[in-house]
Formats: structure tokens, C-alpha cells, sequence
């Protein structure tokens, strides 16, 4: 590992382990009991000669979404920030920036720690909202309500004065259609979780069945 991004993973790791995270890897991770859980990856990519440059994601883990993805592995090892319901880039920029920018790069200890500390600071702000969500397919939805509201609000805005304004925006995507389908499967409601469409492809729609199929059954004993 380049020993710009050691010190960089060193300091986010200090943050990230009393919070209950474990790092393999890039890859840092943690989960409570029910096996839902928060992923967060360094990225690389190209950068500049002399720099190292990459990406910071995270994602929140529903356990049952989880497990389509992870199937017999070990989702310790084999999470992902994209396996989330959840999913946000951040940016290495702050509020003074005209626009944002989602590419960390590293050319000094300086660039490290500055770095560090933004991550630091976005996931001190953000890591216990994230807990609540954690398992509560309720929770993730009324969030995912509040922020498609914020969203159209800084849309709005944005059209009005034709300038990006830092913090209008919601952090993240939500796959609400998903969550809501787990839901339900979650209930042993069948036929509502036929009835609810999602966006994503393959065989989730046939996994969420068969889910909501064995809790309905779990229910009848």
C-alpha cells in the first residue's frame, strides 16, 4: 500500500474501530445481530503522477438483500457498498466549493490528513442516522421520504437561482422500491409483495418471494 493512503486508511481506521468496524482490506465493515450492516470502501483510481486518487463509498446493508447477494459467502468478508439499499459517494470537497467533487487525491501527508478529516467529519455526522436504519425497513423508508421532499426543495431552488448550493442536497440513493418489497416480505404478505414493483434486474423479485413465502409459513406454525 502506497504510504500516503496508509496513513489515510491508519487515521480513518482509528475513527472507524471503536465504532465497531472491522477492516479487511479496503473494506471497512460492521453489522449488528440480525446481520444488517454498514460497508465503507477506498476505491482507487487513476490519478495525477505522484498521487494516489479514489473514491470514498458507502452503503447500508438489509440483511436479506444482503444475503442475494452473498448467497453460501461470508458477508464479513464479502460485503460491499453496492450490495446496500443505501448507497453514497462522498465528496472530497467541502462548502466552499462551487461544485462538488467526489475524488480524493493524495500528493502530501497534508493531503492524507486533510482527507481523514473530511471523511471523519461527514461520518460523525452521519454513522448514527445510519444505525437507525439498521434492519427497520420503516425507518429507511420515511427517510427516503424526507429526502426525495429535500431533494425537490434544493431542485427547486437550484432552478430559481441557477447555482448548486453545498448541503442542499440529500447524501445518497435510496432503493425504496426494494426496501419496501422486503417489507412486506418480512410480514409474510405474499400477495403485496408481488404486487410492488422494483427496479432491479435478475432474480431479487423471485428472492423476496420465496422470503416473504417462508415467513408467512414460519407465521401459520
Amino acid at each position: 500500500m502506497n504510504a500516503l493512503l496508509r496513513r489515510f486508511v491508519g487515521l480513518l481506521d482509528a475513527s472507524l474501530k471503536p465504532a465497531g468496524f472491522v477492516r479487511r482490506g479496503p473494506v471497512f465493515r460492521c453489522f449488528d445481530a440480525g446481520g444488517n450492516g454498514i460497508a465503507l470502501d477506498i476505491q482507487r483510481t487513476a490519478g495525477m503522477e505522484g498521487e494516489v486518487a479514489f473514491f470514498i463509498n458507502v452503503g447500508v446493508l438489509l440483511a436479506p438483500h444482503l444475503d442475494y447477494f452473498v448467497g453460501d459467502g461470508d458477508p464479513r468478508r464479502d460485503a460491499m457498498p453496492h450490495h446496500g439499499v443505501w448507497n453514497h459517494r462522498l465528496t472530497a470537497t467541502d462548502d466552499t466549493a462551487d461544485l462538488p467533487d467526489h475524488t480524493f487525491e493524495l500528493s502530501t501527508e497534508a493531503d492524507a490528513d486533510r482527507a481523514a478529516g473530511i471523511v471523519r467529519t461527514w461520518l460523525a455526522a452521519n454513522l448514527p442516522r445510519m444505525r437507525t436504519w439498521l434492519g427497520d425497513t420503516d425507518a429507511m423508508l420515511a427517510a427516503a421520504e424526507a429526502d426525495r421532499e429535500r431533494a425537490a426543495q434544493a431542485r427547486a431552488e437550484q432552478l430559481a437561482s441557477g447555482r448548486w448550493k453545498p448541503g442542499a442536497w440529500p447524501d445518497g440513493h435510496w432503493s425504496a422500491r426494494l426496501i419496501r418489497a422486503y417489507g412486506h416480505a418480512e410480514r409474510g404478505d405474499v400477495d403485496a409483495v408481488i404486487a410492488c414493483p422494483h427496479a432491479d434486474p435478475g432474480s431479487v423479485g423471485a428472492h423476496i418471494v420465496a422470503l416473504a413465502r417462508r415467513r408467512a409459513a414460519e407465521r401459520k406454525d
